[in-house]
Formats: structure tokens, C-alpha cells, sequence
């Protein structure tokens, strides 16, 4: 490898095309999404699901919600397989020299947050249960900042550092799965018959599930462009998102359900078995955190190519620290629902203009390309207040109206079939 390839590498690709030598198989997407599922965030947003509707819409909306994530992630995940760079270089790809600038700071500025929120979820809850378990308060900073150091350095060796997590922690979440079922099995009849307490509405729910990973679903062509076959990487994202997702979703619920559990991990710790989930609460939180720092790393170092990686990855860990400290724990759910409604069009675009656009975007339809995706989110938002409604889905509803859209305006820019 020659001194250009080395220091490519070292910046993992962010400006250029992934070579052949340097890709894998579509297992690696799927270990490291179905990992990144299997963290506290995951437990906590099935929590909110079932203890709003009840076990049976609850199952409803987690399998509609994943759903559109499956097919949202598998798009994703193909389009950075085929095109063979990652989110950075299709956003400049679709939205032009300013509208990519844009796209990009708000993508990194979002994985930051979901990092620092991630953190601080982590240092909150762990402290909880160990103090649950030891008696003693321990404060919610001292498990979040050194588990820091752990997260930066997983960053640091990149998507290679993320399977390697992701095949630790898979055995471990199912494991932790199959005795909270087995242990509350004999009360099966509370969660069939459970109601909801109306928290949130069905569609909300939905789109709180699609915005617990949709920012996964846009940085899926970071992973997927690493995949040789196109199809190989739409499978790994889809089965992670489509299969594995809702399965964990609706496993984790059984305990909480039963025992009125705040969320899993607070299960397991009643039923005896907390050391356990905790292993899994660390783990899941350390690979979910790093997905989201290698990705916004990446960003950063694709719009300053003479900053080293090393010290972006270190910068946004610093400013992560500084969301835990300011407690982003507090904001999870608002945070998912408001990423369920901004993000899917996004990604939207960025998979039909790889399909449909041959050559990158020029100023005009960089412009019109931001239109399309601030129209498909007032559109989102619109339809939670009722305003406006096509499918009872705000989230669907800003992904069909942002496709539409987008669609008309490359027909109208399309120069005539004689002129050609």
C-alpha cells in the first residue's frame, strides 16, 4: 500500500472511493446495526411503545415501524455499496457544493447529539442500577466519562471496530432476552390482556421508532460502500432493521410489562439478574455511541481534509462529554420523534438522486434538491398536528411527499429529448 492508500485509509475513505481490496461482505452491515440495536435506547423506546398502547397495537406499530426502517436501511445501505463512498460524498453528490455543506453539518451535528444523549443515558440509568443493587448512590458522570475513552478508541479503528463489537454483543443481548422471557413466562397472560397508558398515539409511536435509527439509516452508506455486492449490503442493513429490530423490540417489552418496570434493565435487575443486563446496557450504549462518532468523524473530516482524524475524533468526543454533562437524557424521546420526521426524507434523496441524477448537482438543483427536503418535513410535521394527512403516517407522509416532489422536479429539469 502506497503512502496516498495509507493515508486514505487512515481518514477511512472520506473523500474518495472505497477500493475493492478494502471491502468485505454484507455480514459486517449486519453485525453492526443489529449491534447498535441492542443498547439501552432501543429498551427504552420499546418501554414507551408498549406502555402507551398496550402489548397488542404496540406490536402493531413496532412492525410497521420497522418496516419502513428495514426498507429505508437496506436502500441505504446499497446505494453506499453500488456508489462506493459514503453519505458525505452523495450528499455532495445530490445537493451541490453549499446544500451538501448543510446536509452534512446537520447529519454531524445530530450523531454528536444522539452520542452525547447516548452517554448520558448510559451514566444515568447504569448508576441507577448499580445503585439498586449496591445500596450506594453513585453519580450518573462517573460511569459515563471513562466509558468515553473505550467509545473513542473503538472510533478510532473504524467499521472493522464496530463488527468486532457487534459479534460481542449479539450472543450477549439475546441471552439476556431469552431469561427475562423465560422467567416471566408463567405471566405471559398480564402482557396479552396490558393496556396503554395513551402516553403517545400510534403514529407517534411509529415515527419514534423509525427516529430511534434513522440516523443510522442515512450513515448506512458509510458501512455499505465497505459491502463488494450491492444486494449483499441491502440484506445485511434490511434483516438487521427488518427482523432483528422488531424481535428485540418486542422481547425486551415482556419483562417490563409484567413486573412495571421502567424499561429492561430495571426487569432484570428485580428478577435478580442485573450484572447481565448491565454488560449489555455498557456494550450496547459503547457500539451505538461509536457508530455515531465514527460517522460524524467522517463528516468533519470530509469537509476539512487537512484536520487529522485523530484529532476530530477526540473534538467530538469532548463536545459529547459536554451534552452528558448538561443532561441529554431528559430530551430521548422528543429527540427520537423530531429525527422520525427531518431524517427519512433526507435519506430519501439521497437514494433517488443516486438513482436518477448521473452527473453531481449543480447550484440550481442543489437548491431545488433542499426544497424538496424541507417541503417532505413541513409536511411531517404538519401531519402530527392533523393539519395534513395522506396515510395516518407523518413519517410516511414526509417520505412519500419528499419522493414526489423531488421526482417532478428532476422531470422538470430534464432538458428536452431533441436537445440531447
Amino acid at each position: 500500500m502506497d503512502a496516498h492508500s495509507k493515508e486514505s485509509a487512515h481518514h477511512g475513505y472520506a473523500s474518495e472511493l472505497v477500493p475493492e481490496h478494502a471491502q468485505g461482505s454484507g455480514w459486517s452491515v449486519f453485525f453492526i446495526v443489529t449491534g447498535s440495536l441492542c443498547g439501552l435506547p432501543t429498551f427504552i423506546l420499546s418501554a414507551t411503545v408498549f406502555g402507551s398502547l398496550g402489548f397488542a397495537k404496540g406490536v402493531l406499530a413496532v412492525l410497521l415501524g420497522t418496516a419502513i426502517s428495514g426498507v429505508l436501511g437496506a436502500c441505504s445501505a446499497f446505494t453506499g455499496s453500488r456508489a462506493r463512498i459514503g453519505l458525505a460524498m452523495l450528499a455532495d453528490h445530490a445537493f451541490g457544493p453549499w446544500g451538501a455543506r448543510i446536509v452534512k453539518l446537520l447529519i454531524a451535528v445530530s450523531l454528536v447529539g444522539w452520542f452525547g444523549v447516548t452517554i448520558s443515558v448510559l451514566g444515568a440509568t447504569a448508576a441507577s442500577g448499580l445503585g439498586q443493587m449496591s445500596g450506594y448512590h453513585i453519580a450518573p458522570l462517573s460511569i459515563g466519562l471513562p466509558v468515553c475513552i473505550g467509545i473513542a478508541a473503538v472510533t478510532l479503528y473504524g467499521a472493522s471496530g464496530l463488527e468486532r463489537l457487534g459479534k460481542v454483543l449479539i450472543p450477549v443481548t439475546v441471552l439476556v432476552l431469552a431469561m427475562s422471557v423465560l422467567f416471566i413466562s408463567p405471566h405471559f397472560g398480564r402482557v396479552w390482556h396490558a393496556k396503554g397508558s395513551g402516553k403517545l398515539d400510534f403514529a407517534s409511536c411509529v415515527s419514534a421508532i423509525v427516529g430511534s435509527y434513522i440516523v443510522g439509516i442515512v450513515i448506512q452508506p458509510d458501512y455499505g460502500r465497505f459491502v463488494q455486492r450491492p444486494m449483499h449490503a441491502a440484506l445485511g442493513a434490511g434483516l438487521a432493521l427488518g427482523m432483528a429490530y422488531p424481535a428485540i423490540l418486542i422481547l425486551a417489552s415482556l419483562a417490563s410489562l409484567v413486573l412495571g418496570a421502567p424499561q429492561l434493565i430495571s426487569a432484570m435487575i428485580v428478577l435478580g439478574f442485573g450484572l447481565p443486563a448491565l454488560a449489555v446496557l455498557l456494550l450496547g450504549a459503547w457500539i451505538d455511541a461509536s457508530a455515531s462518532l465514527y460517522s460524524a468523524s467522517l463528516s468533519f473530516a470530509n469537509q476539512l481534509p487537512r484536520a487529522s482524524f485523530r484529532i476530530i475524533v477526540v473534538t467530538l468526543t469532548l463536545i459529547g462529554i459536554g451534552l452528558a454533562l448538561f443532561g441529554a437524557d431528559s430530551i430521548f424521546i422528543p429527540f427520537l420523534m423530531t429525527l422520525g420526521l427531518g431524517l427519512p426524507p433526507l435519506a430519501g434523496i439521497l437514494i433517488l438522486s443516486h438513482f436518477l441524477v448521473k452527473t453531481p448537482a449543480r447550484p440550481q438543483a442543489g437548491a431545488l434538491a433542499v426544497i424538496c427536503w424541507l417541503v417532505g418535513t413541513l409536511t411531517g410535521f404538519a401531519a402530527t398536528r392533523g393539519a395534513v394527512t395522506l396515510t395516518g403516517l407523518p413519517v410516511l407522509d414526509s417520505i412519500m411527499v419528499t419522493a414526489l416532489v423531488f421526482v417532478l422536479f428532476r422531470v422538470a429539469l430534464s432538458p428536452p429529448a431533441a436537445s440531447q
